[in-house]
């Protein structure tokens, strides 16, 4: 049986060698992503995530005050390093130890990026990186549903009526207020930025509530 399976294998090799050696540098590559594409993503994904976890482990990030994450949402060049300093000079007295990190996770729409972007994620909020969302309202249903965001009740928000987004997760019981929209945020109107489409939730699993909640109060102050 054994010698069976071999020779198999042996001449779908031969055969394959045969194919590829009649085709063009084209065809080859048209080729080779059509029949081992789910292989080469796979391969991609866990040589990623090998790569986060040993540089996790040799370069462990500093302690943060807070880090806030911009899922898909690209909001100019400059707005990273003015967003930053703004709640680092409004939030955080001692900038040497503790840093508000803002982390933009964007795939361009390109779908093997996307499972990427999905995995870079998950490994953020296991390793506990991540303690806001800011994200585009139409995507926050999944965020709510999949148990990644806190009722901003637990964070000890209270914010207006009118921008808080429900929703029912997977794994809490009942309808609760998980978001909220940024549409009157001044600190985004500074910045020029609309925030009609956007909105900003706790992460479920933050080890650092009080300054999320901080964070969430001056992205929030009208």
């Amino acid at each position: 049986m054994w010698q069976k399976i071999r020779d198999y294998f042996k001449e779908h090799s031969r055969v394959e060698k045969k194919k590829l050696k009649e085709m063009t540098l084209k065809e080859k590559i048209e080729y080779i992503w059509e029949y081992y594409k789910i292989h080469i993503i796979s391969a991609v994904i866990v040589i990623f995530i090998a790569g986060s976890i040993i540089n996790g482990i040799l370069n462990p990030p500093v302690p943060a005050y807070a880090g806030v994450a911009f899922y898909e949402t690209y909001l100019g060049e400059d707005f990273e390093a003015e967003f930053t300093a703004t709640l680092n000079g409004a939030l955080v007295e001692d900038t040497s130890i503790e840093t508000v990190y803002a982390h933009f996770l964007l795939s361009g729409g390109d779908p093997s990026v996307e499972m990427a972007l999905s995995q870079k994620l998950m490994a953020m909020l296991v390793s506990h990186e991540l303690d806001v969302i800011v994200i585009e309202t139409e995507m926050i249903e999944r965020f709510i549903y999949d148990g990644m965001l806190m009722p901003l009740s637990e964070a000890g928000l209270s914010l207006p009526d009118d921008i808080l987004i429900y929703g029912e997760s997977s794994e809490v019981p009942g309808e609760f207020a998980y978001a909220a929209n940024l549409t009157n945020s001044a600190l985004f109107k500074d910045f020029g930025i609309k925030g009609e489409m956007l909105c900003a939730g706790v992460v479920g699993n933050s080890q650092r509530v009080e300054n999320a909640a901080a964070v969430m109060g001056l992205m929030f102050a009208e």
